[in-house]
């Protein structure tokens, strides 16, 4: 079972290996794509997609648990979750500078 408080939520994602890079599905959010030249930038992207997608929307998808995501593994596509933290998202859409308000707090 996958864990979520208010302002993280963790997605499964599947990556599927492309002749340069990656294309990276996300199934709960419909109709979700995007696409990236290495793995670590692929799970970057996916992040940034999750968290600009639902920040606004009061009603978000739950998460189908990883083991319930069956896709045709081939040339090295894999399955695996990303976390999503939405305070870093709803600084950022509203203009402040997250990083500076994440290093204010440590």
């Amino acid at each position: 079972m996958v864990k979520q408080s208010k302002r993280e939520l963790t997605y499964p994602i599947i990556l599927h290996h492309e002749e340069i890079g990656y294309s990276v599905e996300i199934p709960d959010i419909n109709g979700a794509w995007t696409e990236a030249l290495t793995k670590q930038e692929a799970l970057e992207k996916a992040k940034d997609l999750i968290g600009t997608t639902l920040i606004n929307q009061s009603k978000r998808p739950k998460p189908t648990p990883l083991d319930d995501i069956i896709f045709s593994s081939k040339n090295g596509d894999f399955k695996t979750t990303v976390t999503v933290d939405l305070t870093y998202y709803q600084q950022l859409m509203s203009g402040q500078d997250a990083n500076e308000s994440n290093a204010s707090t440590n």
